[in-house]
């Protein structure tokens, strides 16, 4: 199974399972440009999500679409015509259950794999810390896949 690490500037790390058979497309696009080291923000606009901005040469179409987010999911956002292009686009992940939301309000996302839940407390921890502290820097991998 393809898998993604996510280890942070700060200390620790947690790892994602991808849905490369529901997402096949968008997992394509993102492991042609890793390993990367970017950094991860928390997005308010959405509520308990933090991200990483990353700029794919190629796009992926819409797979795999959820507007509901749960803990641990991880996603590939970008805006998707008729929307304003304003560049934005990024790989998330939940720490708690969130309607997804830009500033525009309510958007669709393709959903690309889920964190295990050994990992879900550091989750919070990297969630409350980007939210608090402000950004820090996270490398993301393919460990397998």
């Amino acid at each position: 199974m393809a898998k993604l690490e996510f280890k942070f500037e700060r200390g620790g790390l947690f790892v994602a399972d991808i849905f490369a058979d529901k997402a096949p497309k968008t997992w394509d696009c993102i492991r042609a440009v890793l390993p990367v080291t970017r950094k991860a923000y928390n997005a308010r606009w959405t509520g308990r999500e933090s991200h990483t901005p990353i700029n794919l040469p190629s796009k992926p179409p819409r797979e795999n679409q959820q507007l509901h987010a749960s803990l641990g999911d991880v996603i590939y956002a970008c805006e998707w015509p008729p929307a304003e292009m304003t560049g934005f686009e990024a790989i998330g992940w939940f720490y708690g259950p969130e309607q997804v939301r830009d500033w525009r309000g309510p958007c669709t996302v393709n959903t690309i794999g889920r964190i295990a839940p050994q990992y879900w407390d550091f989750l919070v921890e990297v969630g409350l810390r980007t939210w608090r502290q402000g950004g820090e820097d996270c490398t993301i991998r393919v460990l397998e896949g």
